[in-house]
Formats: C-alpha cells, structure tokens, sequence
C-alpha cells in the first residue's frame, strides 16, 4: 500500500476568501462611506477567516498557509485604516 498524500481540496477555500476579503476591505476602507458601514466588518471577517485557515493547514488540513496570512494582514490593516478614519472624522 501506498502513503497517499492528506486531499488538500476542501480547506484551501478560507485562506482564499480571508485573501479576496482583506483587499476588498483594503479597498473599501480608502472610500468615505464605505469604510465606516462595510469595511470594517468586512476587514474583521477576513482576520477570522485567515486565522481559521492559518489553523487548518496547521491541522493538514489545506495546502497554504500564505492567503491566510495575506489575508489576516490585509484585514488589520483595512482595520486599522477604518478606525484611524473614524477617530479623524470625530475630531
């Protein structure tokens, strides 16, 4: 018999969605009205969705770990970018 490698196909899909959602979170947050309403909720799901899919190809379960991260990164800074708009536009 022989040593097959772990099916990678169905964990690798949340390190790709914290990726997609951490540029659109990006993206969002330089837009006025947009970072204040979507944004920040979106930048906050794609730090879930990367930390869960960091953990998933820590358990074998998805081939790379790099979208996770990508997207974990570019969801905090998108978060940060919201919350420094939000205390500028208070003072």
């Amino acid at each position: 018999m022989r040593d097959e490698p772990p099916d990678h196909r169905d964990g690798g899909w949340v390190g790709e969605s914290a990726l997609i959602l951490g540029v659109a979170a990006l993206i969002g947050a330089m837009l006025p009205v947009v970072s204040d309403y979507i944004a920040g909720p979106v930048a906050a799901v794609a730090i879930l969705l990367g930390l869960l899919g960091a953990r998933r190809h820590q358990a074998g379960r998805a081939a790379r770990v790099a979208p996770a991260i990508a997207g974990t990164v570019l969801g905090a800074i998108a978060l940060f970018v919201v919350v420094l708009m939000l205390a500028a536009s208070q003072s």
